[in-house]
């Protein structure tokens, strides 16, 4: 876990048994975690163990962000509702569908990376309709008790969106 100001952390999520390479972070306050791009689901364990070492569960989590719905950032979104099926997912306009309908994603992905899907990537799931708050091009979030700034970013990704912390300033 690496602390970046009050209530805001990172942490790695060993991808594929290696560190560096995806890390998720962690809103924490006084009205329960958000978690942004949680990875995909073959990283649910490593995310459980760093909320654990905080004093959480999955069961905290009430917020999901998502900078956008490539398999590395969000893949693992619909499982891990399974988990915390209270928690808000925040996504652009552009991503939902891949969101709720994820079949586009998977085939895609499944062209390159072939037999190795379930290993990268684990279980694609769904995410239920009723759980995403949808983003447009700018909007304002409370998130574990912060104020949060949310701006359309495209450019790694069209439907990409950033969040700012201002109390982290």
């Amino acid at each position: 876990m690496t602390p970046l100001a009050a209530g805001l952390d990172y942490f790695d999520l060993h991808f594929a048994g290696h560190r560096g390479f995806i890390a998720t972070g962690l809103v924490h306050g006084t009205a329960g975690v958000g978690l942004v791009d949680p990875g995909p689901a073959t990283t649910l364990p490593a995310i459980r163990a760093a909320l654990t070492e905080r004093g959480f569960t999955t069961a905290d989590i009430r917020w999901i962000l998502l900078t956008h719905i490539h398999l590395d950032h969000a893949g693992g979104t619909g499982l891990l509702l399974k988990e915390c099926p209270q928690a808000r997912v925040l996504v652009h306009e552009r991503g939902v569908r891949h969101l709720v309908d994820p079949s586009k994603l998977i085939a895609s992905a499944t062209i390159l990376y072939a037999e190795r899907m379930q290993e990268l990537w684990g279980d694609i799931l769904p995410v239920p309709e009723a759980n995403i708050d949808v983003l447009g091009a700018t909007g304002r979030a409370v998130v574990a008790g912060y104020d949060v700034d949310i701006a359309y970013t495209p450019g790694h990704a069209s439907h990409h969106v950033s969040y700012f912390f201002p109390h982290a300033r």
